[in-house]
């Protein structure tokens, strides 16, 4: 058998089951049937299958015959694996055969194939470095990692896996300092390209030899952009002052960490509706109290407001106002509205005159969206007079987030005669405050046994609001 092993260079077959075959040969030596093993799947089977050798001259092998031709697909795996034994037992007296000590040679040089090519899955050290390292594990410390030394010749216990995740967490605070730097020195270009010298000159002029110092004053503050047309902002253009025009949209840059602190002063050039608006999946966060929104609209002519960036609690910029004279909002009732009997109703306004900020809500007849502040209220209602005198009550309701409350009233009574109208009035200032969602409406009732009306008229029942301050 000494030929066997000459071109022997795996011990191992592999095949796929096509659901009809179910003899597989193999043509490396093996010495016993147990020395064979057989995989379906990568899983060892040890039955349903039998195993015949065979041996010429030429080589040895053998067949595996399935009981069941393994299934379309099945991957099939025949490997040797040599059992630790003895084949043959020589004592002092006897005299050893030829055939017995080639098969037992045969037997030691296939073992030390077969551990041969175990260790070559194995990790080893390159060939340069066997004489340099050595591969000896340290003592057994738990939840440590294996790493080489410093000196780079055997293996060391290195950080557990807390100091492991430590020094990620340290890494992810690192490049946040590393993108608050990267803001500001855009920040600091952008105010060194906003600097003219030659607008301004030197800011500080020191000559020691007079004992001279010179302050300069730039002349510039910041640069001006006229925006009538949709434009879309650069974080480089940060400090700039923006004037709005034409119905012009002005798009802010997506807010990050590394943009913090970049601002612009927006403001309405020519009292068109302009607004502004944020990358997709930001908002802009009104420090009044407002809603947030993707867009923050500036209807009224010098509406003006700061735009900072705050990307630490998400992308938000924070909307700074520094001149609003709205919202503005005129209602008119021109047609007759019938008043019934024993109840307060709606005043149902049918003009719209004025809503800088598009806050009337026909549905409810009244004001919602209303940014906190102090509002100005001016009310007249047309009641026609008759010969009977009745007691009438103006009332403005507010929406606190979850119902409708009264926080305005003033009571009348209306005159007698005919041919004639009673204008009913409220004035008052009513605090919005800063919850989900807010509103304002009126209501009217009167003391009569029977329906009146709100007269009919161009301009006589009205609803003027203005927002005061905040």
């Amino acid at each position: 058998m000494g030929t066997v092993f000459t071109n022997q260079i795996s011990a191992s077959r592999a095949f796929v089951g096509d659901g009809a075959r179910d003899q597989f040969a193999f043509d490396f030596a093996v010495f016993d049937p147990g020395d064979i093993r057989v995989l379906h799947d990568g899983e060892e089977i040890e039955t349903g299958f039998h195993i015949a050798l065979g041996q010429t001259d030429e080589g040895a092998g053998g067949v595996v015959t399935f009981e069941i031709p393994p299934a379309p697909g099945v991957s099939v795996m025949i490997t040797r694996s040599l059992r630790l034994r003895r084949l043959s037992s020589y004592d002092a007296m006897s005299v050893p055969r030829g055939d017995a000590i080639d098969r037992d040679l045969d037997f030691v040089t296939a073992a030390i194939g077969d551990i041969d090519r175990a260790f070559a899955g194995t990790l080893r050290l390159d060939e340069g470095d066997r004489d340099q390292a050595s591969a000896k594990l340290p003592v057994i410390a738990a939840g440590r990692t294996l790493i080489w030394n410093d000196v780079g010749d055997g293996l060391a216990n290195g950080p557990s896996g807390a100091e492991i995740a430590k020094a990620e967490t340290n890494a992810t605070l690192a490049q946040s300092a590393a993108n608050r730097a990267e803001a500001a020195d855009t920040r600091s270009q952008n105010a060194l390209q906003s600097f003219v010298k030659a607008d301004a000159g030197p800011m500080l002029d020191l000559d020691f030899r007079s004992g001279n110092a010179l302050l300069w004053e730039d002349e510039r503050r910041r640069p001006v952009m006229d925006v009538p047309v949709n434009r879309i902002m650069d974080i480089r253009e940060t400090g700039s002052l923006v004037r709005l025009s034409s119905g012009a949209r002005l798009t802010l840059p997506a807010a990050s960490v590394a943009r913090n602190g970049v601002c612009y002063r927006v403001f309405n050039g020519d009292g068109t509706m302009v607004d502004i608006a944020t990358a997709s999946g930001d908002v802009i966060h009104p420090v009044n109290g407002g809603a947030e929104s993707g867009v923050y609209p500036l209807p009224i002519r010098g509406d003006m407001v700061d735009i900072v960036c705050d990307g630490t609690h998400g992308g938000r910029w924070f909307a700074c106002p520094v001149r609003e004279s709205g919202p503005i909002i005129k209602l008119l009732r021109t047609a007759p509205q019938s008043i019934p009997a024993g109840g307060a109703f709606l005043i149902e306004w049918d003009q719209v005159v004025e809503d800088s900020h598009g806050l009337y809500d026909g549905a409810e007849y009244g004001v919602t969206g209303l940014a906190p502040g102090y509002y100005h209220i001016d009310i007249g209602v047309s009641f026609p007079v008759t010969y009977e005198a009745v007691m009438t009550t103006l009332y403005v309701e507010r929406f606190n987030g979850t119902a409708w409350a009264t926080h305005l009233q003033s009571n009348d009574i209306t005159a007698t005669g005919n041919g004639a109208n009673h204008t009913l009035r409220l004035n008052g200032v009513a605090r919005i405050g800063a919850t989900p969602a807010t509103g304002l409406r009126v209501r009217v009732l009167h003391s009569d046994d029977v329906t009146r009306n709100i007269g009919a008229s161009d301009l006589l029942t009205w609803w003027h609001l203005h927002r005061i301050g905040g």
